[in-house]
């Protein structure tokens, strides 16, 4: 990837400004979404767990929208400490991400059999799920069903697993190479600053 452009086509730091913005937003949705489910979230009948997991999620939205803004603001206004702050949580969200999502898919793999069979009685029995159906399903259509909607649904995340994740690592390295630039851009400013007021040779004359 190079070092000046994002996408190929983008300037680096207009693509850093894009990926910011985007994961402010998406996180600034996700806060406002916990906020209005809050009481349906951490209902009593989910358990002690609930709330703990919400309260969670809630603080890592906060914490990634914060450093989504930091990137943003260290965007707009070059400044490296902000930008650095972005770099470091984006990278730790994206690998968050690529371990969740692959561990979510294998273990829908793994439990397939475990889903096809749920799905089947559902289909099978839909009055016991509180549901209706205008079709009714012997158990070897409600198999076939299951089975082709599952192998559809697995395909498809996984196309969606690795897409995703190829752009979030990919946005990283966008965010980790604008860091960068800006690091040399700050050193070769200190070092045009030392050319400014040159130091005089050790023992040399003043006349």
């Amino acid at each position: 990837m190079a070092n000046n452009t994002c996408c190929c086509c983008i300037p680096i730091r207009a693509g850093v400004l894009i990926i910011a913005t985007l994961s402010a937003a998406f996180y600034i949705v996700i806060l406002v979404g916990l906020g209005i489910n809050k009481e349906s979230l951490t209902s009593a009948e989910y358990g002690n767990r609930s709330s703990i997991s919400y309260w969670v999620l809630f603080s890592i939205s906060i914490l990634y929208a914060l450093s989504s803004l930091f990137g943003i603001v260290g965007g707009v206004a070059k400044n490296r400490a902000m930008t650095n702050i972005f770099r470091v949580l984006y990278w730790i969200m994206a690998i968050l991400s690529l371990i969740l999502s692959v561990g979510l898919w294998i273990a829908a793999m793994v439990y397939r059999d475990d889903s096809v069979a749920i799905c089947s009685d559902i289909l099978q029995n839909p009055a016991k799920y509180g549901a209706s159906l205008d079709t009714t399903f012997t158990k070897s259509e409600a198999d076939s069903t299951c089975s082709t909607s599952m192998r559809n649904v697995l395909i498809i995340s996984g196309v969606c697993v690795v897409i995703g994740n190829l752009i979030q690592l990919y946005f990283a390295c966008a965010i980790s190479a604008y860091a960068t630039r800006l690091r040399r851009t700050n050193q070769h400013e200190k070092l045009r600053n030392l050319e400014d007021f040159p130091v005089e040779p050790v023992g040399k004359a003043h006349y």
